[in-house]
């Protein structure tokens, strides 16, 4: 053998087992008996045992993850969705040996991973769910493993990611990982640049989205100069396009002095909590001498790179900034990025901002004195049906008034108020893993909401902002450990710690649009101004079919006045994100309330195609 692997099965691993299980109506456990799944219990997106959803609406959709049975080690497995069509799609080390799958990432309707197949070590391997479409792209290192981690899709045909080469090990007193590019074949895999990336990197235990990020057809990551013996600057923000000369440093962002290193060498400004905002520029956090940690965001030049809010401004004994920091980052909503800020006053609450220089809000939820110490700490959230919901702490004193301890609380964009007592009085709703799929809010839940444990880390759901949730699982009375929530193209698919079983939960609210999901599923490259311009240009080109909104402006409502028979109007605020959709409107008219004053953009599909029109709020 050229290389062995180092991780062995040592004995098989028990079956977990189908266990009695009170399944509601549409969930499935997916693994045959004798098999398990190896998942990583974190909250983050990017895990060294992932569960991927991979494909396309014309080729279907595969989940990758890692399982062992009784006659493998641990191995590449999909699901298709039902018990028949979940398999292992090939035994990449033979025999019991494992080939320890790690970082399952996807790559269009493919995943990449790194495995060892005992002979070459850990290397790039790739698969399309078949035994024949799953193999090693290269053979990165000739000696040892390259280790290669750290992927993510660059554009629409490539993808980063960081390897160890013979070089690469022997180029500073430690080994570093280089960045390489990769379009899925060996001759497309090559060296981009020799710089020393540091992933994972240090990351805090609350970064759901990681610390490489994508943003339109670039990538940005956190490394340093290669050359330890020149000048370097710290784990800094680098940007690629896939090429030598297009990887670069950003921004010397922390200009404190690196004591013992050469010259014009400084520190590194502990960046984390990168978020790719609409493809137009990176939002994170980052840490200088004069702020302290801060948002900041950046369009991969010096010059675009700025911090975007002083949020705390108040200074140490030392004269060093304290900053506000940014942990804890959602989704996107309604053009704005939301975290954990902290202003100095309010302590640490629902942070926003809609990433330009000076822009910054917070809304203080633990609204108990004194303030600064009294803190809602939000976790990141979702957007359903227009409104984002996330976690927050209100208090957890049952004789103060607004104290409900830990639940989810909704965000319009201008307020922020409780969505459900759901933990009774002060208990404790801590939503985990918060995901919108097949139209409905899901969740884990990390406290004991009836005080016995009973209710503790099971599935949850809430189908609109105004409803009640509800528990969904019962696998166990002590607890169902779900975790890995993820999109299956509508369906909820999961596993539990418990029974170390994968499930897939099939459920659809009463006039939910299915068409939501394929968007979903959808990798975007594109920019908000490059959406709205190319559905103008659709909307115009389809046909000499003419649409009209009135009255535009709209206070209460707006009537579609079009020559062909209207299937359906969606209407868009300019985040892109879907506000409002009905089916078949009666009269063609659409009622607004709810919505806040502002432009939209409203579609209307009809058979003879789609159109598109902007509408004005009053």
């Amino acid at each position: 053998m050229k290389k062995q692997s180092l991780l062995l099965s040592a004995a098989l691993v028990c079956s977990a087992g189908i266990t009695a299980q009170n399944l509601p109506e549409g969930m499935t456990a997916l693994l045959p008996a004798g098999v398990t799944v190896n998942l990583s219990q974190t909250k983050h997106l990017d895990e060294q045992k992932n569960l991927v959803v991979a494909g396309s609406p014309e080729k279907g959709w595969l989940a990758y993850f890692q399982a062992t049975d009784q006659e493998h080690g641990e191995e590449l497995w999909v699901s298709d969705g039902t018990p028949a069509g979940t398999r292992m799609v090939k035994d990449i080390n033979p025999g019991l040996a494992t080939s320890n799958i790690q970082y399952i990432t996807r790559f269009n309707d493919r995943v990449v991973f790194s495995a060892d197949d005992g002979e070459y070590g850990h290397e790039l391997w790739i698969s399309d769910g078949t035994e024949e479409g799953t193999y090693m792209v290269k053979d990165i290192h000739e000696l040892e493993s390259s280790n290669p981690i750290g992927f993510c899709q660059m554009d629409e045909n490539n993808l980063i990611f960081f390897a160890t080469t013979f070089d690469s090990e022997n180029a500073a007193s430690s080994p570093q990982q280089w960045l390489w590019i990769t379009d899925g074949t060996e001759e497309g895999t090559r060296l981009v640049k020799e710089v020393d990336c540091n992933y994972p990197g240090q990351e805090e235990a609350d970064n759901k989205w990681g610390p490489v990020c994508r943003v339109g057809r670039k990538v940005f990551f956190k490394a340093e100069e290669s050359d330890k013996d020149g000048v370097t600057h710290g784990v800094e923000l680098w940007v690629t396009d896939g090429t030598e000369e297009g990887t670069y440093l950003v921004k010397d962002i922390n200009l404190e002095v690196a004591n013992g290193k050469p010259e014009g060498s400084t520190n590194g400004p502990a960046l984390a909590h990168m978020k790719n905002f609409y493809n137009e520029k990176v939002f994170f956090k980052a840490w200088d001498e004069e702020h302290g940690n801060e948002p900041w965001a950046s369009d991969g030049t010096e010059a675009g790179t700025y911090i975007i809010a002083d949020t705390n401004p108040a200074k140490a004994d030392n004269g060093i900034g304290i900053g506000g920091g940014v942990t804890c980052v959602g989704e996107l909503y309604n053009g704005e990025v939301i975290f954990r800020g902290n202003n100095g006053i309010l302590g640490c609450e629902l942070g926003v901002t809609n990433c330009e220089p000076g822009n910054f809000r917070v809304f203080d939820i633990n609204v108990n004195e004194p303030t600064q110490d009294n803190q809602s700490f939000p976790d990141p959230g979702a957007v359903l049906d227009g409104v984002y919901i996330f976690c927050a702490a209100s208090g957890f004193d049952a004789n103060k008034e607004g104290n409900y301890g830990g639940e989810l609380y909704c965000y319009d964009g201008e307020k922020v108020w409780l969505q459900y007592d759901f933990a009774p009085g002060t208990g404790a709703n801590w939503v985990k893993e918060a995901i919108v799929v097949g139209g409905s809010l899901y969740w884990w839940n990390e406290g004991n909401m009836d005080g016995t444990g009973a209710t503790d880390t099971k599935l949850c759901r809430l189908d609109s902002p105004d409803g009640v949730p509800v528990i969904v699982s019962d696998i166990d009375s002590n607890g169902d450990k779900v975790y890995c929530l993820r999109n299956f193209n509508g369906d909820l698919m999961f596993t539990s710690s418990v029974t170390n079983q994968l499930y897939i939960y099939h459920y659809r609210k009463e006039g939910y649009d299915p068409k939501q999901d394929e968007e979903a599923m959808k990798i975007e490259f594109r920019t908000r101004s490059e959406i709205a311009g190319e559905e103008a240009v659709k909307a115009i080109s389809i046909s000499d079919v003419t649409l009209a909104l009135y009255p535009n402006p709209a206070v209460e409502s707006f009537r579609v006045d079009i020559e062909v028979p209207v299937k359906e109007v969606r209407v868009y605020n300019m985040a892109g994100v879907q506000v409002k959709a009905v089916t078949e409107p009666e009269n063609n008219t659409v009622n607004v309330n709810g919505l806040g004053s502002g432009v939209y953009m409203v579609s209307v599909a009809t058979a003879n195609g789609n159109y598109t029109a902007k509408l004005i709020v009053r």
